[in-house]
């Protein structure tokens, strides 16, 4: 049986994970806003 190992390099711009979750998290924070807003609000045509 054969097995194949991938080895899977980081991301330069985000060296720490938690930097990572941070900005994922304030961009699901805006997401969430944006969307409570449209439903508060909604656009009429």
């Amino acid at each position: 049986m054969k097995t194949i190992i991938l080895l899977v390099k980081t991301n330069p711009i985000l060296p720490d994970n938690s930097t990572a979750y941070i900005i994922g998290a304030v961009i699901a924070l805006f997401i969430i806003i944006y969307l409570i807003y449209s439903l508060i609000k909604p656009e009429k045509f």
